[in-house]
């Protein structure tokens, strides 16, 4: 008899401890609740080949920044995207992507980036994506379209 209580008494603790373990609101999981796209324009004269894009890169709604994704592109891309940057947060700087530098060789390039069309105003470490969205680095000229501004003379 005593064999039998002892059976039971494990059978519940076993019951109670999985219990425990799967209504345990302090246990998370890190999921993907949404996706962006990351599209890469090196251009056919500094790459091959000329632009990368990949598709559905798991992101966290609301909370992956732009520097997350890319870091996502390193494992989820085939072949990987690479890039080497500086800083942190909002003062971070995107050196390179697959080796191709900023200014490299002083040729005047330099990657920027946009989200859904439209060059933010914040840092790519800084910049919160949302299901859906769509980023594009491309390398520019300095003396394109995309020129920096500079503060009017008093």
């Amino acid at each position: 008899m005593k064999i039998h209580h002892w059976m039971i008494l494990a059978a519940v603790s076993l019951l109670i401890g999985t219990a425990c373990a799967t209504t345990n609101p302090s246990a998370s999981t890190e999921s993907s609740d949404g996706t962006a796209d990351l599209f890469v324009d090196w251009t056919d004269e500094f790459h091959d080949p000329g632009d990368q894009a990949c598709d559905d890169i798991p992101i966290s709604d609301g909370t992956t920044t732009v520097l997350d994704l890319m870091d996502e592109a390193e494992t989820d891309c085939n072949p990987a995207i690479t890039y080497t940057y500086s800083g942190s947060g909002d003062s971070a700087f995107l050196e390179s992507i697959d080796g191709v530098e900023n200014d490299q060789d002083s040729n005047g390039y330099y990657w920027v980036y946009e989200v859904n069309g439209v060059s933010p105003s914040v840092g790519f470490g800084a910049y919160v994506l949302s299901d859906g969205d769509s980023v594009a680095w491309d390398y520019v000229h300095f003396s394109s379209d995309r020129r920096q501004a500079t503060a009017p003379r008093r």
